[in-house]
């Protein structure tokens, strides 16, 4: 991992997310690039083209001064390499445009309080960000504080993509020296000894291309994929859930209903969802 790119608006959330940035990107040797993507509300064409070139001039200026002044807080507190980058464009073009352009390894953005979970994917900028990106999204929630990463969740529905997105993984694994556990929640589809049989498959597949002795394998039995996952989050047995964006049944499940409430006000759990190749075939 070489680059991380941070997007900030300024608010606590993203603020927040910048903080656990600076801690991960200590971690795995990376530079960090601050984001900030700024627009000028057109009131009226009439006005002198003058006019406009002074407002952007000065919006420009402003967002310029206060990333400055973010980057100088980092530095007196960090090492790392950070750079910053204004724009004058819709958030996330800038992003995904930023996220091409600089061959970016890895976006952490903050998610906003009490809409929490909720707010990433439904109608958001990160969700946007998760859904068009070619890289992993980290979502950093408002009660997330950088503790190191002792054990790492992956959801898994035994897709044959789940194996690149483990290989992934087992890299910031090894980084941290993290557990990392490979979970998937049976909602009776199948008898409990069909369930098995196939985890163990899975297993021999991911044996063969995933190389980690600290990898393990759980099922959860359920009436419902999310309300397993939410009860997994509570127990605080994991530092990071990681997804892919295949499954999005199981990420719209998760940000519905009551579930998103009590995940967005309870989790301090960072969100880590991979991109998946279209191409991949279920295992099952």
């Amino acid at each position: 991992m070489n680059t991380i790119l941070v997007p900030t608006d300024f608010s606590k959330y993203a603020t927040n997310a910048l903080t656990y940035a600076v801690k991960f990107a200590e971690k795995t040797n990376s530079k960090i690039i601050l984001l900030h993507a700024y627009q000028i509300e057109l009131y009226s064409p009439d006005l002198p083209v003058e006019y406009f070139a002074q407002i952007n001039a000065l919006a420009k200026g402003n967002s310029e001064k206060q990333l400055i002044s973010l980057i100088s807080k980092v530095k007196k507190a960090s090492k790392i390499k950070i750079d910053h980058i204004s724009m004058e464009y819709p958030t996330v073009n800038s992003i995904l445009e930023t996220v091409a352009r600089k061959k970016i390894d890895l976006v952490i953005m903050g998610t906003k309080g009490a809409s929490g979970i909720k707010e990433i994917f439904i109608g958001s900028v990160a969700g946007e960000i998760i859904e068009k990106a070619k890289c992993p999204v980290l979502t950093i929630p408002l009660k997330a504080s950088f503790t190191g990463l002792k054990r790492i969740t992956y959801a898994s529905d035994y897709h044959s993509s789940d194996i690149i997105i483990l290989k992934k993984l087992v890299e910031i694994a090894k980084i941290f020296k993290s557990k990392l556990n490979v979970l998937h929640v049976a909602v009776r589809e199948f008898t409990v000894d069909s369930e098995k049989e196939i985890l163990n498959t899975f297993i021999r597949k991911v044996d063969r291309k995933v190389k980690y002795k600290k990898l393990s394998f759980q099922i959860l039995y359920g009436k419902e994929e999310e309300r397993e996952i939410e009860k997994y989050i509570k127990s605080k047995t994991t530092d990071l859930l990681s997804i892919s964006t295949r499954n999005r049944t199981l990420l719209e499940k998760l940000l519905s209903k009551s579930i998103t409430k009590t995940l967005s006000y309870h989790t301090k759990i960072p969100l880590l969802a991979f991109h998946y190749k279209k191409t991949s075939v279920v295992f099952i």
